[in-house]
């Protein structure tokens, strides 16, 4: 079943491109070259300042791409299509993925450029583009429309926030200019602006949103959607009918392009003339970096007829029945028969607004940057990047390009270049290309030995150009005084005449240009002696400081332990450790007592002894409402003070607690006596109290449940806690 959005979007295609399309990365490896000519100021309206050429002129060069992300085209056997196979047979396709698409078709016409002086530029361009975007053309939809052999197994659900097909058709006029904005010494910078006046041939764009809902198939296995909603906006100017369509103005708009390039001059001396001006005959940068920003503006529309948007709910069927039979739209290869089969569908389909007759159709904007080396005379590598500001944007009254990063390494000289293009891009992802320069031709790909190398390809793409214009040339600076022959004077005697000599009053030698051996640290060892030169040190250790072996921060000299890091408190030896347990004993609450790290550096306590401390506790027991110990406590108090009594070390902390009964006041005095007078019995038992300490918590951190007397007589209670430190 050929059904309409595939076949609609295919001759789309076909018609607007009219071959294979182009990426955002026009002229690929080409457009990094210093020998462009003219066609510089598409690139970057700043380069045509300081260009190699006095004046150059465009014949005619074009740039062709289609990428995509949805179907990998195989080389191998494709010569067969010449006998009548189809190309389907040479197509890998991805299932249910959402598949994206750019294509765009760039003719740069006639256009002049020329150097006024040394500072500014001009040029007048034209130019005829044409550009499709797919965006996110969902790949369930995609497969189950292609032919009946989809993979897709029915009912599938569609969740789908965007779907965009929008193409755009214009020409430009450009005026240009491009003008050195400072150079100074090695720091060089221009600048550059192109105003454009824009013609909108044809514009066109369908939109779907938030569609939600479930593609199926009925007995006869038709497709349908079933239970589906969603938002289409949907707009054409001049692209109504494919068959009549005419390269003429039906929308008019301004476009600017801004670009910025900095450059590095090391050896700015030989370049800059006695006059102030300086060679452009010949690449004066070691790196240069580049910025321009492309495309602002907009073209306006008018007389459109079909423009507006839709609501598309299936079960508004009238019917009765949720579904719409998607073979309504079949037949469909223009926007003509597409706005009739929308206005067709009604109520299904339902146009909430008209939109006026006419539309504003925003331009491809776009952000490049790059970074150019200069390795050796005429061998450079250039590192390039855009960023497409309208891509991801849900306004389909748009195109754009992509977001992609390039390497190209190239080499070029007057009448001759070479490049090599690597560029990854979001769409079809890694490409790898040639360019060649000859004279005035140019011809290259940006992903042809890539393809060829894999044998497949998303990605198919080819540029060329006729171009000529005469190079700069280096003129003589005329009608400067001759300045007579100065006289040689060598003020310090040191052999070396004073206009090459940097200190012509201190004797030097050659090396250092007639200036002493400097000593840079100030140390009063000369920097050829010195072993630490840009350090202030003494002579005993060559010019550098006193050794810090251990890198503690302090000196050998001063430091007791040299070899082994330390701190100042202990003259450069670490913290020791006088029990030799592995705690330092500034860490160790037992320093002479070899103990383990979880307690605190002391031995560890018995768990014999902690649990009989603990079985004591749970054995404490007071008069109700008093904090007089009951008689029964008695022997567990005693087992506490005979195991305090056998280690010396030992201390216990006693915590008293209360039930939730009463007033919190009054439990919390209660729980403070309570624990102080298991405390005034174990002094009695002659512990000393140095050794124990009391706290009381009232009603706090109760152990079981208030509301029940079990819970309450828990809650009361005496908990001990012995430490040896």
């Amino acid at each position: 079943m050929k059904v309409s959005m595939l076949k609609f979007t295919l001759s789309y295609i076909s018609f607007l491109v009219m071959a294979m399309g182009a990426l955002a990365q026009n002229f690929a490896g080409f457009s990094t070259g210093n020998f462009t000519g003219v066609n510089a100021v598409f690139f970057n309206p700043a380069n045509i300042a300081d260009s190699r050429y006095r004046w150059d002129v465009n014949l005619a060069s074009v740039n062709a791409t289609l990428a995509n992300d949805y179907a990998t085209l195989k080389l191998k056997g494709l010569s067969s299509l010449i006998n009548g196979d189809s190309l389907d047979a040479y197509l890998n396709r991805r299932v249910g993925k959402n598949a994206n698409i750019m294509a765009d078709f760039d003719v740069f016409g006639p256009s002049f450029m020329f150097n006024i002086n040394s500072r500014n530029s001009f040029a007048i361009t034209t130019r005829a583009r044409s550009m499709v975007n797919i965006d996110k053309l969902p790949g369930t939809l995609l497969n189950a429309l292609e032919d009946n052999n989809s993979p897709i197994t029915y009912p599938t659900a569609l969740n789908q926030d965007k779907f965009i097909i929008s193409s755009n058709i214009w020409s430009e006029i450009g005026l240009s200019f491009g003008r050195v904005i400072s150079n100074h010494k090695q720091h060089f910078f221009k600048g550059g602006i192109t105003l454009k006046y824009l013609m909108g041939a044809g514009s066109g764009y369908f939109g779907l949103s938030n569609l939600k809902g479930t593609l199926d198939e009925n007995f006869f296995e038709d497709k349908i959607l079933r239970s589906t909603t969603g938002t289409i906006s949907y707009g054409s100017a001049g692209l109504s009918n494919f068959d009549d369509f005419k390269l003429v103005a039906n929308g008019s708009g301004i476009g600017a392009d801004l670009g910025f390039v900095y450059e590095f001059r090391p050896g700015y001396e030989s370049y800059n003339k006695a006059d102030n001006s300086f060679r452009k005959d010949i690449n004066k940068y070691k790196y240069k970096i580049e910025l321009a920003v492309h495309d602002l503006g907009a073209i306006k529309y008018k007389n459109s007829k079909d423009h507006g948007t839709y609501v598309l709910n299936t079960a508004l069927n009238p019917n009765g029945q949720d579904t719409l039979m998607l073979n309504r739209f079949e037949d469909i290869s223009d926007f003509s028969d597409l706005s009739q089969a929308l206005d067709a569908a009604s109520p299904m389909i339902t146009k909430t607004s008209s939109g006026g007759n006419s539309f504003t159709f925003s331009l491809p904007t776009s952000i490049t940057a790059s970074f150019d080396y200069n390795f050796n005379k005429g061998f450079f590598v250039n590192l390039g990047g855009m960023f497409a500001v309208n891509q991801g944007s849900t306004n389909a009254r748009k195109t754009h390009t992509t977001h992609y990063i390039m390497v190209t390494p190239r080499y070029e000289g007057k009448s001759f270049g070479a490049y090599l293009p690597i560029s990854y891009n979001n769409i079809s992802g890694f490409n790898s290309g040639i360019s060649l320069r000859g004279g005035p031709l140019f011809i290259g790909s940006g992903s042809i030995l890539s393809s060829l190398i894999s044998g497949k390809t998303k990605h198919v793409d080819m540029h060329m150009g006729l171009r000529f214009g005469i190079l700069q040339k280096n003129k003589k600076v005329k009608g400067l005084p001759v300045a007579e022959a100065p006289k040689i004077l060598d003020t310090d005697g040191d052999g070396i005449n004073d206009e090459e000599d940097k200190c012509p009053t201190v004797a030097g030698i050659a090396k250092y240009n007639g200036c002493p051996i400097p000593d840079t640290d100030g140390d009063g060892i000369n920097d050829e002696e010195d072993k630490c030169p840009t350090v202030a040190g003494i002579a005993k250790y060559n010019g550098c400081p006193i050794p810090d072996t251990d890198g503690d921060g302090i000196n050998d000299e001063e430091d007791k332990c040299p070899t082994e890091a330390g701190i100042a408190k202990y003259n450069g030896c670490p913290i020791p450790d006088t029990d030799g347990d592995g705690i330092n004993d500034e860490e160790d609450k037992c320093p002479d007592r070899a103990g383990t790290r979880e307690n605190q550096g002391c031995p560890e306590i018995k768990k014999e002894v902690i649990e009989k401390i603990n079985v004591a506790a749970r054995n404490i027991f007071y008069a109700t409402g008093s904090f007089k110990l009951m008689p029964k406590s008695y022997t567990s108090l005693d087992e506490v003070v005979a195991l305090m009594k056998e280690d010396a070390s030992l201390k216990l902390q006693v915590d008293g607690y209360t039930d939730a009964q009463g007033d919190e006041a009054k439990n919390q005095v209660l729980s403070e006596n309570r624990a102080n007078a298991v405390k005034e019995y174990l002094l009695q038992k002659g512990i000393d109290a140095g050794r124990i300490n009391t706290f009381g918590h009232g009603e706090e951190n109760p152990i079981a449940d208030n509301n029940t007397a079990a819970g309450r007589a828990k809650n009361r209670r005496t908990e001990l806690k012995v430490t040896n430190y």
